[in-house]
């Protein structure tokens, strides 16, 4: 009896031993290198597309962490209303938002409409998703300038410039104060700035608070001179060539209510963010928040000398352990591109981290990554969190689309001062001139 009660220790012990070899084999610390030597440690952190990436010496993943607490990094109301907003709100039957006292929709509404979420609420993808969205107006109007670079496994191919312009209808204060007839939840305008055969393109879209109003979309195009109507299946094409759609801006642009949502998980994830630290905002003389010149200028790999991996492969981002949700999303629009795709969505931000895609077939064909940052003012009392880049790599063509936000060349401003009426459709019409 002592023998065997002395063997089950023992095996006790290996198990354990076991145990934690793999789990170190399988985790992450700051200050880790993760690369084709290692690559195993990502196993079950990254989705199997970005961890073929690392295996193969596509990419090379420095671990860090943040200086600063991202859960808090939010305006003062914002915190306020993760608070004040529980329980106050509900999915109506076409995934809209209701108020539970009034049952009907709300005219705007201040933070996350569901700060705390359910994992066996049959609605609670929606309510994520919902949430994601609300994370684009906690600042208000935007005026965004960006670069869409075009990379291959030669390097840099060509680049098209623009300005993105947002006016938040819900989410933030200001929104109370607006006019808002339409009940629209945003609408926003993206214009070609360069180069010249791309030069005055344009696409505006008003998507409205109900879930069961789809969005009105808008393009105009120079060479015809004029503005059509788009289909909201538009939004899954091809955006002037490159391999990003307009619903995957964010990771997930889209509507909620244009999809079928399902919450497969929550884990802890390896994902990018553009610094350790938060970017410095300033105020100017309008009242609008901006970045400075000074940011950190992302490099790729093909703008890094002797660099091995993926051109398109960003060598000085930190990736940080993150916990997130995992949800399978499939469009109820029969003629959408993408099949089934899966987002990795952030538990305390609800920021999109990547997003797998798959086609229509059921094969695999895509997988974007988001890479999000911290804005703050120099007291700290104003804080915020971005997008900052984002890439999208299609691993049949070997190819790259690498957005990028924050750089030494763009002032992106926040809280910023817009005219509603360049969203009209006479105002887009003007606009396009």
């Amino acid at each position: 009896m002592r023998e065997v009660r002395h063997l089950g220790v023992c095996m006790t012990t290996v198990w354990l031993v076991l145990c934690l070899a793999t789990a170190a084999l399988c985790d992450v610390s700051p200050g880790d290198v993760i690369d084709s030597s290692n690559w195993q440690k990502l196993e079950g952190f990254v989705p199997d597309s970005v961890l073929n990436w690392v295996k193969k010496g596509d990419y090379i993943l420095e671990i860090g962490e943040l200086t600063y607490d991202l859960a808090a990094n939010h305006p003062d109301y914002i915190l306020e209303a993760m608070q004040t907003n529980v329980g106050k709100y509900e999915l109506d039957e076409d995934e809209g938002i209701v108020d539970l006292k009034t049952g009907k929709m709300p005219k705007y509404i201040i933070g996350y409409p569901f700060p705390e979420i359910d994992p066996n609420d049959p609605g609670a993808a929606a309510k994520i998703m919902h949430n994601n969205q609300y994370t684009q107006f906690f600042v208000g109007d935007v005026r965004l300038l960006l670069d869409i670079e075009w990379v291959g496994r030669g390097g840099f191919e060509r680049e098209i410039s623009g300005v993105g312009t947002q006016a938040a209808m819900t989410g933030w204060p200001g929104a109370g104060d607006r006019r808002n007839p339409d009940r629209l939840e945003k609408c926003f305008t993206t214009l070609i700035t360069h180069p010249y055969d791309v030069q005055g393109t344009a696409i505006m879209t008003w998507r409205y608070l109900a879930g069961s109003k789809p969005d009105d979309s808008f393009g105009y195009i120079p060479a015809i001179r004029r503005v059509r109507r788009m289909s909201p299946a538009n939004r899954s094409d091809s955006f002037v060539g490159s391999d990003l759609t307009m619903d995957d801006s964010n990771g997930y642009d889209g509507k909620v209510s244009a999809f079928e949502w399902k919450l497969l998980g929550q884990q802890e994830a390896i994902v990018p963010y553009y610094d350790a630290n938060p970017v410095t905002a300033v105020q100017n003389r309008k009242g609008e928040w901006q970045t400075k010149r000074d940011v950190k200028e992302a490099i790729y790999g093909y703008g890094k000398d002797g660099w091995q991996g993926a051109p398109w492969a960003p060598t000085n981002f930190i990736w940080v352990k993150r916990p997130v949700y995992i949800m399978e999303i499939k469009s109820k629009d029969k003629y959408y591109n993408y099949g089934t795709c899966y987002l990795w969505v952030d538990r305390e931000t609800n920021f999109c981290n990547y997003k797998v895609i798959y086609d229509r077939s059921g094969k695999y064909w895509r997988t974007l990554y988001a890479v999000d940052g911290g804005c703050m003012s120099k007291d700290k009392e104003t804080k915020w969190i971005s997008l900052t880049h984002q890439s999208i790599i299609c691993d049949r063509t070997d190819h790259a689309t690498v957005h990028v936000g924050f750089c030494p060349k763009f002032i992106q401003t926040f809280y910023a001062q817009l005219d509603l009426n360049e969203f009209s459709l006479a105002g887009f019409q003007g606009y396009c001139k």
